[in-house]
């Protein structure tokens, strides 16, 4: 079904649907996000015209967010933080305040990784791949593959101390091969190989545009390009992938608890799910279905990615990584 034609029916129908279903609440909410553009751009304003409230979005990255909350944390002027990998919360507690949205009770219980935040969607880690610019180099297939000298700066990473979604493809690596050495002896060889981003968003606009023939990105944002008519394929890793919830949250201390948790509420509908669905990423709902154009999501090997470990180990992780970056870029 072609996306486009899916978000018109949504927006003329499911706009009715939310304006009966939701309270109507005065104000602003002031929502701190990493989440790709078209969602904000889909999602808020259908919340604004559904709650009567405002929003106002501040967009970065996830790093940068956690500096702004961290900085602001005497004093907030967020009240919720949307679309982040779930250990940025995780590992900043004080930050937030637990909320459990009625509409969870709808949530994929598989996906439910913390009592700090409810997952947005399902984030599928995924290679992006342009066979025209990779010439005749065979398409990887696996995390070992992307190791191999033979791509030595042919792959378009983000920056794991900068991007949400490249500390889980790096976390993810260390926990496909058995034990955390064994994971990081095929990451130094895919970090050697890298060309290095600050932004997740331009990995695969790089593989989309030739400039590089490989990118380590999100499911979605591949099919964003490849649904556009680019020359992009999603090629799934052979020993098994990261199938993790990214993260919405309720900052504690928010000026508009009340309209963050409404917010939260609407994003966890059946009416935004369906939205997420159109735009290629995985809803968390049971009764949302994906994209037709993506794989089941059945047929992908996924990693049994631990979350716990993931947020526990983050700090040591990423002073690591940077370590690697000077001995290996």
């Amino acid at each position: 079904m072609n996306p486009k034609k899916t978000l018109l029916k949504l927006g003329v129908a499911l706009t009715a649907t939310l304006s009966a279903t939701m309270a109507f609440a005065d104000g602003t909410v002031t929502v701190y996000t990493a989440a790709p553009q078209n969602f904000v751009d889909e999602l808020v304003p259908m919340f604004e015209e559904a709650s009567g409230t405002k929003v106002e979005v501040i967009k970065a990255g996830s790093g940068e967010l956690l500096n702004r909350l961290t900085a602001e944390s005497a004093s907030p002027i967020a009240d919720v933080l949307w679309s982040v990998d779930g250990t940025v919360v995780d590992f900043n507690p004080d930050l937030f305040t637990a909320y459990v949205s009625p509409e969870q009770a709808s949530v994929d219980p598989s996906l439910i990784k913390s009592e700090l935040w409810s997952p947005f969607t399902a984030v599928v880690m995924a290679f992006a791949v342009n066979k025209d610019a990779l010439g005749d180099k065979p398409v990887p297939t696996s995390w070992s593959d992307l190791a191999k000298p033979e791509y030595d700066d042919l792959i378009s990473s983000a920056r794991a101390d900068k991007s949400g979604s490249a500390y889980i493809q790096f976390a993810t690596v260390l926990q496909a091969f058995g034990d955390e050495q064994s994971g990081w002896d095929v990451y130094n060889g895919m970090l050697s190989n890298f060309v290095l981003s600050d932004s997740s968003g331009a990995v695969p606009r790089f593989v989309n545009d030739g400039e590089l023939p490989i990118g380590v990105t999100l499911e979605d944002a591949a099919l964003r390009y490849k649904e556009g008519g680019g020359p992009v394929e999603i090629v799934y890793p052979a020993e098994g992938t990261a199938i993790s919830p990214d993260a919405i949250a309720l900052v504690s201390g928010s000026p508009n608890s009340a309209a963050g948790k409404k917010f939260i509420d609407f994003i966890l509908s059946a009416e935004a799910q369906k939205v997420v669905a159109a735009q290629g990423r995985r809803p968390v709902r049971t009764d949302v279905s994906s994209n037709e154009s993506l794989v089941p999501l059945g047929d992908i090997k996924a990693v049994d990615y631990d979350f716990q470990w993931a947020a526990k180990e983050r700090k040591r992780l990423v002073e690591a990584w940077g370590e690697a970056v000077l001995d290996y870029q």
